[in-house]
């Protein structure tokens, strides 16, 4: 492995934007601790909907002292595709996550937090489709989406969203392991 990407940011900050702009640009391949949620609910006979999946990802980070994204998703996703140099996880949401991903990993991990001002991030939510408005407003309260938002103040760098496209900010990321 020679590079792993963490994202971090707000609802709506724009990570599957810029994810998919490294996927298709840089050969990037996602490590979704989303996609292990799924599939433990639904193994549980559980609908996997946010409130459940953060949750669900809450009592893994109290059992597993954070660990479980590091040993249980990104270890054996890796493990399982040496071919792979780039590996992306496009959805840390605690700093203690990202303090075992440096552990682990080192020189090979940078964090990279997306931003953009609260108005853009409401806009783009409600764009989603009828009464996302009331449910990001709903779901911004939650402590994971808090844990999220104040992740910037540890990221190896910032970006605004707002300011920058997709594209922009996939290439700058390229270039942060190249300093």
């Amino acid at each position: 492995m020679k590079r792993l990407l963490l994202l971090s940011g707000p609802m709506a900050s724009g990570k599957s934007s810029v994810s998919a702009a490294l996927q298709e640009l840089f050969a990037f391949s996602p490590i979704r601790s989303s996609s292990f949620l799924r599939a433990k609910l639904v193994a549980e006979g559980e609908m996997p909907d946010r409130h459940k999946l953060q949750e669900l990802g809450d009592n893994l980070d109290r059992t597993t002292d954070f660990s479980w994204v590091v040993n249980s998703v990104a270890i054996p996703e890796i493990n399982a595709r040496l071919d792979v140099d780039n590996w992306l996880l496009d959805a840390v949401r605690k700093s203690k996550q990202v303090k075992l991903f440096k552990l682990r990993f080192a020189e090979a991990v940078i964090h990279v937090h997306l931003e953009a001002p609260e108005s853009v991030l409401e806009q783009r939510y409600a764009e989603r489709g009828l009464n996302q408005l009331a449910e990001y407003h709903a779901n911004v309260r939650h402590p994971n989406e808090l844990n999220a938002r104040s992740l910037g103040s540890i990221a190896d760098k910032v970006f605004d969203t707002g300011t920058f496209t997709a594209l922009e900010i996939a290439s700058q990321i390229m270039e942060l392991w190249e300093i």
